[in-house]
């Protein structure tokens, strides 16, 4: 793949990850906290995908959403910001399969970290993809 390539896919994978976190908070602010937490890390899965693609040429879609968190920190190197990505997106997909697939409900105040850590990391896909934006 070439370098244009990445960027293009890169720039798509933000733009799904700012929807997602539009719709999350879209979702939150009208008290609908399930799909509010579905959507945050469905946004938080996008800007990995947005950071990883631009950083490597490459992101994974490996069915195990565990190990993309690691891929994101060696993505990421040195950055300052590298353990905080990468504890923000393991947060997120640790509860991936209760929000889901579980038959629990998620509260209000169980959505609202979520959807501050896909902030925290469309954030950085944004600095990531869009320097200088």
């Amino acid at each position: 793949m070439t370098s244009a390539e990445s960027t293009n896919y890169a720039k798509r994978y933000l733009q799904k990850a700012v929807e997602y976190l539009a719709s999350a908070q879209d979702n939150f602010d009208l008290e609908r906290a399930t799909p509010a937490a579905g959507d945050a890390i469905h946004a938080g899965i996008s800007a990995k995908d947005a950071i990883v693609m631009m950083l490597t040429g490459a992101t994974s879609k490996a069915k195990d959403h565990a190990r993309t968190a690691g891929e994101l920190r060696t993505a990421l190197g040195s950055r300052p910001e590298a353990a905080s990505a990468e504890k923000a997106l393991r947060d997120l997909i640790t509860i991936k399969g209760d929000v889901e697939y579980g038959t629990t409900l998620i509260t209000l105040a169980k959505a609202a970290p979520l959807v501050r850590r896909a902030q925290t990391l469309v954030d950085l896909a944004k600095q990531v993809v869009r320097p200088g934006h």
